[in-house]
């Protein structure tokens, strides 16, 4: 007992730290020292049962008071202490199972939950002193598909969730300039916690449909558009449709297929912000389906204005 560490300097709180702070303080520390984190470092799972050991007396009203008043002589059974004294005094730590067979059987099952481990027992695990432990409920995963415009703009959805509680319906709203395959979370909407846990999370997983025209680069959007021959010939002011409307573009003259121009401020919202990235347009040059014996006439001329063969610098 006398290399025993006071349970406030272990949990690095003041001695009238309030009960969050303590279960902030342990928070903090056991995912630091976890086993799951310190892989064979036993000098970490040493301070890991310390930790739990501290949070196990601090976090109960009556056994801190006699802490406080006693000390580490509580856990000897002395005046004020507990029978058999407290945990980590010389016993092992035990855990009792509930009446369907599950419980804890060891530290790494009793906080797999708090760091993302296999999921938590249905059971509930017990001290020495036969409290509950708290327990954070489990975060949920789901999907919800949108339309490519839903996710430029944003959209709101109605979701229903199915709990042993029942059924409770929410609104979730997708922010607009969502990529795909990004999540939106809903907090405390997941699995309930034990004895006192905080409930999980929900977190939706947005898939956005592919778009005919579209395509997205972060939050730059890139589409085609067809022109005509006159149009890159002469250059032209041409309407372009975007998803914020149409606006106006100049082609200027000679332009070729395959050719970008870029409108700024045209493109997918930074969500949360109030900015857009740009709109990529790919120009097409796009013949007559039919064309006359004018059109045919006049495509005779312009070749007449080629300088050499167009295809002769292709070698391999």
């Amino acid at each position: 007992m006398a290399n025993k560490r006071d349970y406030y300097e272990v949990l690095g709180v003041g001695r009238t730290a309030s009960d969050d702070e303590i279960k902030k303080a342990f928070r903090k520390l056991a995912r630091r020292y976890h086993p799951d984190v310190n892989p064979g470092d036993k000098a970490a799972e040493t301070k890991f049962k310390e930790v739990a050991e501290a949070h196990e007396v601090l976090s109960d009203k009556k056994k801190r008071e006699a802490y406080d008043r006693f000390g580490h002589a509580a856990t000897e059974g002395g005046p004020g202490g507990f029978p058999g004294g407290f945990p980590g005094g010389g016993q092992p730590f035990e855990f009792r199972f509930d009446g369907d067979g599950a419980g804890f059987e060891s530290f790494e099952d009793l906080f797999s939950g708090l760091f993302g481990g296999g999921g938590r027992r249905r059971g509930r695990g017990r001290s020495p002193f036969g409290t509950a432990i708290a327990e954070d409920g489990e975060d949920i995963l789901t999907e919800m598909e949108i339309e490519f415009m839903e996710a430029l703009r944003g959209v709101s959805r109605i979701l229903t969730l199915e709990s042993s509680t029942g059924r409770e319906t929410v609104m979730v709203k997708v922010p607009a300039g969502i990529a795909d395959g990004q999540k939106i979370r809903l907090a405390g909407k997941g699995h309930p916690g034990r004895a006192g846990g905080e409930p999980g999370d929900l977190y939706i997983k947005v898939q956005v449909k592919p778009h005919p025209v579209l395509s997205r680069d972060g939050q730059n959007l890139a589409m085609e558009l067809p022109v005509t021959v006159g149009e890159a010939m002469n250059g032209a002011s041409v309407d372009v449709p975007t998803p914020w409307g149409a606006v106006k573009m100049k082609l200027p003259p000679g332009v070729k297929t395959g050719q970008s121009l870029r409108l700024r401020g045209m493109g997918a919202p930074v969500p949360g912000k109030d900015e857009k990235g740009d709109l990529h347009v790919k120009l097409r040059i796009v013949l007559p389906e039919s064309p006359t014996d004018e059109a045919k006439a006049a495509a005779q001329a312009i070749e007449k204005a080629y300088r050499g063969n167009v295809r002769g610098g292709l070698t391999f």
